[in-house]
């Protein structure tokens, strides 16, 4: 482009273009050149006028039209929208109205839609329900609702009895001061969670379609019948010493697909490694690649896979030390909670926490450290790998909302528990009462927006239309549906799984089985959820978009959810393995039920609803018993209150950028707002950005916990008094006691050698990285089949195909052989020999420790009932710690010469009654999806990579 034509159109311009032209005369006419560029260029500027109006009209258009269909479905929501109903017939009084795609078959009636073009109002169906919000004031952004604590249509539920009582301040505090709270926790940067981020990244649909493929060619196997060459009938004529040829072959066959080259020989070891990891797959990780095209040592795997991790960790997973402020501002503002702080991480525990006093603290802190539980201090965090509450063979996950969906399995939870994320923040004292209304329900705190009539969501990842596609759900499930509704689908699946526990007593003595989590699999694979209607759905009720704030659960909801909609869960565990539109989100998903259903959530309504069925289906007169349900949290939830907007829910979302003048913004409207909680969103990816968050965290909740790394004394204590020297002084002594305790040995024992590789592993996570004593495991010999053989044999379908190194151990680790039936007393002191030495508990050492000599610890692994015969049974038969210990975690074994001579144990036996996590599985590969990588502790780092072989 030359000069002139760049400089058009200004005064320099001109200037310039005159200046080059010799003859200009001096006064110009209107004929003269000058003139006549003029007049083109104001003929050139009005030209654009046109196009420019219409692009305006056009946006002012577009705008315009999604006010008035946004204004459109909320007031159809609020005035109670006409939503045609199906008849009600059979074992399902209310029918599931099919999918319109295809379309309805009785589309007599249309729901109304969000399309603005359909303007013609919907014709009245019958059994028209109008339910509006019963709302308190008009201040938009001041919005409270209570909720229903009685069936909508109680015709509907004949003998279904329904009360509520209230309490005082200080009953809701005794009830429900030792409420668990449990914290979402993930660092990007461990090595760990990294590993399984890349593999699942590069190579999730290879890995799906390699563990569908095994799951379905068996199930069909296994349909066709039970032949004398089926796996099963095998199985059944074989000798537990001697394995029958017709199953070693069976497994051969079985392995072969997964190894991609044809097996006619069984291995000769229960434990396979391979020097090709990806051989079944058709990916290979970029990021691993180097490693894998010629040979590496653990050492360079891990140092590859840490370096991906500090590079690529992403602004989710980027630790800026919001998980300790957070738990700062709970202690400062909580301080009547008397409960369990969990986190639920993929095996991570965080570097802050001191080793001793979170381990010893909780039974040996002496009386002056239990004092400070009446002060809100908590005295032990327990990290929990997100895989012990996760579904069996669908663990390789990153979709936050499925895990969000199982948080409630965490062992011995209360009847009601917090839900965190580590960027929740308490900002002023709280009170029960900000937790509780006066009937004992939760306080549901949702912003001002009212979301729109819901949506069936496409297959990518949008927040937005996630929570439409919820809505779409909620609407279906509460708007439309009645109360007596129950799928005769689901009913037939939960008597084919033998879920339904009848007896002669009616509803009263009959119960429906929370589902295992080792049978979400089968589900996922053989029952398909009821699909949702595609047309949209306009609601009857206003429901508004949940906060970032603590969610405050009623436990027994989680348990109704993960009953009744079963198969939708398991659905989505299996087929999303990272973030989609067509979750179910549970803020969204728990605020809607909560307020509209508290009753639901009872164990005693399903068992009821499945007797009404009964009833109506065999036609009898006789009317149905009383079945009573208190919504108390214990039996149903308390009906609930919901405040809504930034006056009434009290909770301030803020965001974090990479512009920092932006963050001073942001950080002086929490001042000034003064909320009673608030969230920081990281939005940024610069380090300054995370200094800047950092700096005003510390600033703000200064005071450290009890349990952080450092030698400051507790809250309340200062450092120079006698208090504070005591503190110091206690401290030294829990970390030479703890010092010493991680010294001895640990002795491992398991049923099947498959075990040994992911119980070395687990250790990392159970003694959070501090024991440095040696490992002994000892293999049960039981005299059955090896695990493999049990697997071919009773025609295991899960695979998990995901590769992980095998291990390599150091001298540090020795295997050997168990007798089977040992005790745990004779096992230990043969693995340690002559059992020199030992550790002596001190006098502060409470529950019967003080004075007994630890010699070592003891992790009991054994499979119960080993060797396994069942399918059922093979599931469970591996089985490793998946959270860490804590002294009062064990108990005291002895094993003499006197008394108080004693070992350790924490055993699979005591898992319910200790509220220890296990993880387990059917093979080691199923285990070492939980733990993928080497520890250098006890394995040769040095050593040439080796796979574990699926």
């Amino acid at each position: 482009m030359h000069h002139h034509e760049r400089s058009r159109g200004t005064k320099a311009g001109v200037a310039a273009e005159t200046a080059s032209i010799s003859d200009v005369p001096a006064k110009m006419g209107h004929g003269s050149m000058f003139a006549r560029e003029r007049h083109e260029r104001r003929r050139g500027k009005r030209r654009l006028i046109l196009p420019c109006v219409f692009l305006v009209g056009l946006v002012l258009g577009w705008m315009l039209h999604n006010m008035i269909r946004a204004t459109i479905a909320v007031s159809s929501g609020a005035e109670g929208a006409v939503v045609a109903l199906p008849k009600r017939e059979g074992v399902s009084p209310t029918r599931m109205p099919r999918a319109t795609t295809p379309p309805l078959p009785s589309a007599k009636v249309k729901l109304p839609s969000n399309n603005p073009k359909a303007k013609k109002p919907a014709k009245k169906a019958f059994r028209v329900r109008k339910l509006g919000p019963r709302v308190r004031g008009v201040v938009s952004s001041n919005y409270s609702e209570e909720g229903r604590y009685a069936p909508e249509k109680p015709d509907l539920l004949p003998g279904l009895q329904i009360q509520r009582r209230p309490f005082t301040p200080a009953e809701l505090l005794e009830r429900f001061g030792d409420a668990d709270i449990i914290y979402s926790f993930v660092n990007g940067s461990e090595a760990n969670h990294q590993y399984r981020k890349i593999v699942r990244n590069a190579c999730i649909t290879a890995l799906l379609k390699a563990e569908n493929a095994s799951y379905v060619s068996l199930h069909r196997d296994l349909r066709a019948g039970t032949s004398a060459s089926s796996p099963r009938y095998v199985y059944s004529n074989i000798s537990p010493e001697k394995p029958a040829g017709a199953a070693i072959a069976q497994k051969g066959e079985l392995l072969s697909g997964l190894r991609g080259t044809p097996t006619s020989h069984p291995p000769k070891t229960t434990s396979t490694t391979a020097l090709t990891p990806f051989s079944h797959l058709s990916c290979i990780p970029s990021l691993l690649r180097p490693v894998l095209a010629r040979p590496k040592t653990y050492a360079e795997l891990v140092q590859r896979v840490k370096a991906a991790a500090r590079r690529g960790v992403s602004v989710r997973d980027r630790e800026t030390d919001e998980l300790r402020h957070s738990l700062r501002s709970v202690e400062q503002h909580v301080q009547w909670h008397r409960g369990r702080v969990v986190m639920v991480s993929p095996g991570h525990h965080p570097t802050w926490v001191d080793g001793a006093k979170n381990f010893l603290a909780g039974v040996c802190g002496g009386a002056r450290v239990q004092a400070l539980r009446s002060r809100g201090t908590h005295l032990r965090v327990t990290t929990v790998h997100q895989d012990a509450v996760m579904p069996y063979g669908m663990r390789l996950t990153a979709d936050s909302h499925v895990i969000e969906q199982h948080l409630w399995r965490v062992r011995n939870v209360t009847a009601v528990h917090v839900y965190m994320n580590d960027d929740y923040f308490v900002n002023r004292d709280v009170a029960i009462t900000d937790l509780f209304n006066e009937y004992g329900g939760t306080i549901v705190r949702t912003e001002r927006s009212v979301i729109a009539a819901g949506a069936v969501a496409d297959s990518g990842a949008s927040w937005a239309k996630g929570v439409l596609h919820t809505q779409q759900f909620n609407t279906q499930e509460l708007d439309v549906l009645h109360e007596d509704y129950l799928p005769e689908a689901l009913v037939s699946m939960w008597d084919t799984l033998k879920r339904v526990n009848r007896s002669a007593g009616g509803a009263a003595s009959t119960s429906v089985s929370v589902p295992p989590l080792d049978e979400a699999v089968d589900v996922a694979h053989q029952y398909a959820p009821d699909p949702l209607p595609n047309r949209s759905l306009i609601p009857r009720r206003l429901r508004r978009y949940a906060t970032h704030a603590p969610f405050v659960y009623c436990t027994n909801m989680f348990r109704f959810f993960e009953t009744r909609y079963e198969r939708e869960f398991a659905a989505t565990a299996l087929r999303h393995r990272s973030r989609k539109a067509r979750d179910l989100f549970i803020p969204f998903m728990y605020n809607a039920f909560i307020m509209a259903r508290p009753w639901q959530a009872s164990p005693r309504f399903l068992p009821y609803l499945l007797e009404l069925h009964r009833s109506r289906r065999q036609a009898r007169t006789d009317a149905m018993p009383p079945t009573q349900i208190v919504l108390d949290n214990v039996d149903g939830c308390g009906p609930a209150s919901l405040r809504g907007g930034n006056v009434a829910s009290q909770c301030l979302f803020a965001k974090f950028m990479d512009k920092l003048k932006y963050n001073e913004y942001v950080l002086q409207r929490i001042a000034r707002v003064n909320p009673l909680y608030f969230n920081i969103n990281a939005g940024f990816s610069s380090a300054r950005a995370a200094d800047q968050l950092r700096g005003f965290l510390h600033g703000k909740f200064p005071t450290p916990v009890y349990l952080e790394v450092g030698d400051a004394p507790p809250p309340g204590e200062g450092g120079v008094d006698g208090a504070g020297a005591a503190a110091g002084g206690g401290d030294a002594a829990l970390r030479r006691l703890f010092g010493d305790l991680m010294a001895l040995p640990v002795v491992g024992v398991v049923s099947y050698e498959e075990g040994v590789c992911p119980l070395v592993r687990s250790l990392a996570l159970a003694f959070a990285g501090h024991h440095r004593g040696g490992v002994r495991v000892s293999v049960e010999r039981h005299g059955g089949a090896t695990l493999r053989e049990a697997r071919a044999a009773l025609g295991h379908r899960v695979v998990s195909a995901m590769p992980a190194p095998a291990c390599a151990y150091t001298e540090q680790v020795s295997v050997d052989s168990a007798g089977r039936g040992e005790s745990v007393a004779e096992i230990a002191r043969r693995a340690m020999g002559e059992m020199r030495g030992g550790v002596k508990l001190p006098s502060t050492c409470g529950g019967g420790g003080a004075g007994l000599r630890v010699r070592g610890f003891v992790v009991d692994a054994r499979t119960r009932g080993a060797p396994v015969r069942s399918a059922a049974a093979l599931r469970d038969a591996l089985a490793v710690p998946a959270q860490t210990l804590s002294l009062e975690d064990f108990r005291a074994v002895a094993v003499g010469p006197s008394a108080a001579d004693v070992v350790l144990v924490v055993s699979r036996e005591d898992a319910e009654a200790k509220a220890v996590h296990w993880v387990n599985g059917a093979s080691e590969s199923d285990l070492l999806v939980t733990y993928p990588l080497p520890v250098e502790a006890y394995e040769d780092m040095g050593a040439e990579v080796r796979w574990s072989v699926p």
